[in-house]
């Protein structure tokens, strides 16, 4: 196979789209930390350019790659899996695609460790651990739920988080925000589930959603994101989570798979543009 050939398929499996959710993430943990981007005399630095570098396609391709490794089966009947959304690998690239992880695994830590900082290092090692003990086998713990809902949620916010703010502040004591965002990544994941209900209950796998049932994976999220009302002062992030818990409570409401999907997508590219807008002001 040819070098372009492996690069696309690298490519594919890491989600393009997805790369910008965790450097954005890591950027809020600068913007939260009191030496961070708010401080005049704030830089970056070329261990924070390299971890957030790793944290867009690397880390992506790490998670997604194991993860696709493992879902070879359920991918197959999937609908989804035919684009943007991820694709049907074939067995024949599963080696590649281990040992590219396990190459950004110890670029991921070498990296961390280069800063120092022991918080740094637990919370790459989190990340690392979560994102393998996710998808992989026997632990696998997208099919078993609760457990999803929760490694997302620290994959997807608590850690990327703290590994930003460790560099401007004491990040054994995050901001009381960090976890309530953190739960709102879970309620998103939870959502998610939605979406692969069908898939998921034929192949055996427990996520959210086949668990507690999908009404049940959409009251969760509402529930989460109308808290926003009491713990988030910005108007338009009160206003998006706002919309958000109302798209949850009509699919609640009206339990499609479909409809869900489309309003996950929705949320999604809300979510993206919220942070990209409240976090510009402190970088120029």
């Amino acid at each position: 196979m040819e070098i372009w050939q492996r690069f696309m398929i690298l490519l594919k499996v890491s989600r393009p789209p997805l790369w910008i959710v965790l450097p954005l993430v890591f950027c809020m943990g600068l913007a939260y930390g009191q030496n961070g981007l708010t401080n005049p005399s704030f830089h970056f630095t070329p261990l924070m350019i390299l971890q957030i570098s790793m944290l867009s396609f690397p880390f992506c391709l790490f998670t997604f790659g194991l993860n696709d490794i493992y879902d070879q089966v359920s991918d197959q009947s999937n609908p989804r899996k035919k684009g943007i959304e991820g694709i049907r690998l074939e067995s024949v690239h599963h080696r590649m695609i281990k040992m590219a992880s396990w190459g950004i695994a110890v670029v991921f830590l070498f990296i961390s460790a280069g800063t120092v900082n022991l918080v740094n290092l637990y919370f790459s090692m989190t990340m690392l651990i979560l994102a393998f003990v996710y998808s992989v086998p026997p632990w696998r713990l997208k099919a078993r739920a609760p457990l999803d809902v929760v490694s997302a949620g620290i994959l997807g916010f608590l850690s990327p988080f703290a590994l930003g703010f460790s560099f401007v502040d004491d990040a054994t004591t995050l901001p009381l925000q960090t976890y309530y965002f953190t739960l709102c990544v879970m309620g998103f994941h939870a959502f998610s589930t939605i979406m692969d209900y069908e898939v998921d209950r034929e192949s055996g796998d427990c996520a959210f959603a086949v668990a507690y049932g999908k009404r049940a994976a959409a009251l969760f999220p509402a529930a989460v994101f109308l808290c926003s009302l009491f713990l988030v002062h910005v108007m338009y992030i009160r206003a998006y989570f706002g919309v958000c818990a109302v798209m949850c409570t009509l699919v609640c409401v009206w339990p499609s798979e479909k409809i869900a999907r489309y309003s996950f997508l929705a949320m999604f590219l809300g979510a993206i543009t919220i942070v990209t807008i409240w976090i510009i002001p402190f970088v120029f």
